[in-house]
This record gives C-alpha cells, structure tokens and sequence, in this order.
C-alpha cells in the first residue's frame, strides 16, 4: 500500500471501526429479538410456534427486524415503553445500515466532522442495543 493509502486508512480507522460495531450490533438486536420469540412460542403464546421461530433463528425463514418486531407486538402486548424502545432500536438500525455513511460522507474529508460522525454513529448504536 502506498503513503496515501496507508494516511487515508489511518485517518479513517476510528470512523470505520465505530461503524463496523454498529453492523455487527444490527444482527445482534434482530437476533434478541428472534431468540425472545422464540422463548415465548416455548412457553407457548398463542399463535406462536416454536418450530417455526426456531427456522428464522437457523435463518431458513427470513425475517427483517421489523418484521420481527410486528410479529411480537402482534402476540404479546408490550409495554409502551418497550414499544418506544423497539421502534427507537428499529430506526437506529436502519440508519446505521442504510444510510449513516452514505448521508454523511461529506463529514468524512475533515478531521472535525468525520469525529462528529463516529459520534453519530456511537449514539445510533447505544439506541440499538440498548433495547
């Protein structure tokens, strides 16, 4: 690798660690939230069956998180809390894997801004797993 190449990744390890996290939290959340349906249909919620929840865990039914999500809201009544918080972790999810780079790349050229970014994203993140 060349100087520029090694500046450049130098310069960009912090942003690009931060964000990496962030995709590696996604699955993560998506995962609770199938493993906690998966616990209900066991102790047997209506209308949940744990051979089915168990083949999106083995990810052979394919499910977003927000699929998931109208799935336990549909069998068990949350909390308005929890409501708020799963929409929040949704929304962070969503940011963080589909747009928080791409909309801000411009924040990526200066010092300042790209720190401001993975700061961004930290805070998208702590929205993510801590529902």
């Amino acid at each position: 690798m060349n100087e520029f190449g090694n500046q450049k990744k130098e310069l960009l390890q912090p942003l690009l660690s931060e964000a990496g996290a962030g995709l590696l939290d996604c699955p993560g959340f998506e995962l609770g939230v199938a493993l906690l349906l998966f616990h209900l249909a066991r102790l047997g919620f209506s209308g949940l069956d744990p051979t089915k929840v168990l083949l999106i865990l083995e990810n052979q039914d394919k499910k977003t998180a927000g699929q998931l999500i109208v799935l336990l809201k549909k069998h068990v009544k949350v909390s308005e809390g929890i409501e708020t918080a799963l929409e929040e972790a949704l929304a962070a999810r969503n940011t963080l894997i589909y747009r928080v780079l791409i909309d801000n790349i411009e924040q990526v050229a200066q010092a300042e801004t790209r720190a401001s970014l993975v700061l961004k994203i930290r805070a998208l993140r702590n929205k993510d797993t801590k529902s």
